[in-house]
């Protein structure tokens, strides 16, 4: 008894493992856990962070202290200087400012790269999902078409059918593996892919079918959203408004000295004359007026400009609407295949399967319409694949998923 449980147990474990259903949004959460792409992304935030950290950081103050004996005197005297060195951007406050708009940089980049990697894991996620469904496809219609070869073989033996429709059953059950075998070997790229991407095995996992909110018909929505996200185009902006500090910072310690303030003590060898003091240390800007630093700031402001002219004559509003459009178009299609058209076509073949076998309708007649269906069940997948691809691009535009639309 105990052994046929043990058995019973090494079965039921293989088929419940087999079971295992994952939906987008749990691979979503693992790989955000785990996408190494992310750690990159975290790293470059809080180098940024630590760069705008420095930036408003003073410099340390100096301290001089020595030790005085006048001739013919006993004792020791001490001289005592503390200098902070200060800069005049700290002075005005540009520096505080730049080390703002670091970090304004800093959040919205790694916003926008966490956007990027959820959306190339729901586009990885799809596609493994698609070729799994278009493998059992092929491999359900290759059985399917290996049953309707018999059929059709009693049929022509009985004299009612024409002994060539056997053999075109025939030939689409060994086409239809051989392409459930090309599937299945691209099914296994794209599952290392999107385990690479999230740090688990999907071998023995079911996905299930994407599922969406509608794409909001609202253009105006839309924008309002984007404006507070952190798209490509607030990106540039941000870019744009550090570089510009920057360079702000680099002129006005270029254009003025480096102030530093002193305090002054001193006391005799005796101790019975002391003396305190005021003074300024000035770093007059001569021969370096900041020449390195400053070509770096123009070069990056540069740069970001360069970026930004991109979009000049791209208006955002503009670009919405385009994405918006196509990615409501392509979804309508995927949901019109999937809601109304495959179950038109799937219950047009069993109707003529029935008729054929009561006599009704001829081989070829059955061959037609499943290839009919066969090409439909393709296009569906293919829809939603391109619904899928078409709401990333506009999420990228948004800065945003649609799921945060209020």
């Amino acid at each position: 008894m105990k052994r046929l449980l043990l058995i019973a147990t090494l079965v039921i474990l293989p088929t419940q493992a087999m079971a295992e259903s994952i939906t987008l949004d749990q691979v979503i959460k693992e790989g955000l856990q785990k996408n190494t792409s992310l750690f990159r992304v975290q790293r470059e935030y809080e180098d940024k962070l630590a760069n705008a950290t420095e930036t408003k950081l003073l410099d340390n103050p100096e301290m001089n202290i020595d030790a005085t004996r006048a001739s013919g005197e006993n004792g020791t005297g001490t001289d005592i200087e503390f200098t902070q060195p200060l800069k005049f951007s700290q002075l005005s406050g540009a520096r505080y400012g730049y080390a703002e708009a670091l970090s304004n940089v800093a959040s919205t980049e790694q916003k926008y790269e966490i956007l990027k990697v959820i959306n190339e894991t729901t586009v990885l996620y799809t596609q493994v999902w698609l070729l799994s469904e278009r493998k059992k496809l092929y491999e359900n219609y290759a059985d399917d078409a290996e049953k309707m070869k018999k059929l059709v073989s009693a049929s022509a033996g009985q004299g009612q059918t024409s002994p060539a429709a056997s053999h075109l059953f025939s030939s689409d059950a060994a086409k239809l593996r051989a392409d459930a075998n090309a599937v299945q070997a691209e099914l296994r790229q794209a599952r290392t892919n999107l385990a690479r991407l999230t740090g688990r095995s999907y071998q023995l996992a079911e996905l299930q079918r994407p599922a969406f909110v509608t794409v909001p018909e609202d253009t105006e929505k839309l924008l309002t959203f984007a404006k507070e996200q952190s798209n490509l185009r607030n990106v540039v902006k941000s870019r744009i408004d550090a570089a510009e500090r920057r360079l702000s910072v680099a002129e006005q310690d270029a254009a003025l000295p480096e102030i530093g303030p002193r305090l002054i003590y001193s006391r005799s060898p005796d101790g019975d004359q002391k003396s305190y003091g005021i003074g300024v240390a000035l770093r007059i800007p001569l021969w370096n007026q900041n020449d390195a630093e400053r070509k770096r700031a123009n070069a990056e402001l540069r740069q970001v400009k360069s970026e930004a002219d991109l979009f000049v004559n791209l208006p955002q509003k503009d670009l919405i609407g385009e994405l918006q459009q196509s990615a409501t178009a392509l979804q309508g299609r995927a949901d019109s295949y999937f809601d109304s058209i495959l179950p038109g076509y799937r219950k047009s073949y069993e109707l003529t399967r029935s008729m054929f076998r009561q006599g009704q309708a001829d081989a070829l007649e059955v061959w037609q319409v499943r290839e009919k269906l066969l090409t439909s069940e393709n296009e569906a997948l293919d829809a939603l694949a391109q619904a899928v691809n078409a709401r990333g691009a506009l999420e990228l535009e948004l800065g945003g998923k649609l799921e945060e639309i209020k």
